[in-house]
């Protein structure tokens, strides 16, 4: 099974359009950030002696090969306890993600598993060639029920996530993935994290080619299969307008590697009046008065430019 991409979105998919356009200034910083951190532990190293160099040898390593055998290990584990997605066993998802492997130009083999129960209802990773895609059954069944473009968010989501791993900078990403744990004494590599799950929505909403739908995932992810696809718009653009004028709630987006998710939702509607203004145009129609001053204010936060999408403006601010 295939299905065809619009010209208009396939041409940004594999471009420098499609990523967050601060994701490669703080790319530059969080590199920056650990190359300081690494410098300081070789000159602590060098003052020791070839006794310290070695060490620092040895434990990078140890590291390296104990999380190398970890996920080999866990590889093996999935295929006695989950079913992996083939031709035979789950042809629909199996066919979306090698359509969606061909759009992205990504054709590095990519081990699937669906599970009962997954931690963020799919995970992904990619280690010294090993890469598992983890699928939650009720999480995917409920994309498929509602359509092919809300599962073809989600996988293209995770599919450009790979595939940032073997793009450009691959080694500076590769070496960031893993030294994540550095952000709780480096929290300048945050920044990075949070614009890198920015542009895989955005990645992931140009596969499914339905603003409405790529918002319902985000939507579902907040509040649950039952009540996310219920959620009014205006109901999160509201709680965004809060978030962002709140300290401690921008704060506490600060210390996260994930930005909040009504900031997500606002940035993909943010990257769709920049990029596909009938989509947003379709968007801003579904909204009420309150909905559209609300939106007034939250799309000058985001960095995407202004497009043909306006929004009319009102005398008073929102409530």
């Amino acid at each position: 099974m295939t299905f065809p991409m619009t010209p208009e979105y396939q041409s940004y998919l594999r471009t420098s359009t499609a990523r967050h356009p601060n994701e490669r200034a703080r790319l530059v910083v969080a590199v920056g950030s650990v190359w300081i951190a690494f410098g300081f532990i070789l000159v602590i190293a060098i003052s020791t002696g070839g006794i310290g160099l070695l060490f620092l040898f040895l434990m990078i390593l140890f590291v390296m090969l104990a999380e190398w055998f970890f996920h080999r290990l866990r590889k093996a584990h999935l295929l006695g306890r989950a079913i992996k997605v083939t031709p035979d066993s789950f042809p629909e998802i199996h066919a979306e993600i090698a359509e969606l492997q061909r759009k992205f130009d990504y054709h590095r083999p990519v081990d699937v598993y669906v599970l009962d129960e997954v931690n963020g209802k799919m995970t992904v990773t990619s280690l010294l060639g090993t890469r598992v895609l983890l699928i939650q059954g009720g999480f995917a069944a409920d994309l498929q029920q509602d359509g092919p473009a809300a599962l073809r968010f989600m996988l293209g989501n995770f599919i450009c996530w790979l595939k940032a791993r073997h793009g450009r900078l691959t080694l500076s990403v590769i070496i960031l993935e893993h030294l994540k744990w550095l952000a709780y004494v480096a929290p300048w590599m945050l920044p990075y994290w949070r614009c890198s799950v920015y542009t895989c929505d955005q990645s992931g909403y140009l596969c499914a080619e339905d603003l409405h739908a790529s918002l319902g995932v985000i939507a579902r992810l907040a509040a649950g299969k039952e009540l996310g696809p219920s959620i009014s718009p205006t109901g999160v653009l509201e709680q965004a307008y809060q978030v962002s004028r709140r300290p401690l709630s921008r704060y506490a987006e600060l210390t996260q590697v994930e930005p909040h998710l009504v900031n997500r939702y606002v940035n993909l509607v943010a990257f769709a009046r920049s990029l596909m203004p009938a989509d947003y145009e379709r968007f801003l129609a579904g909204l009420d008065e309150k909905g559209r001053r609300l939106l007034r204010d939250l799309l000058p936060q985001t960095p995407h430019r202004q497009s043909s999408g306006s929004i009319p403006r009102s005398t008073t601010g929102p409530r």
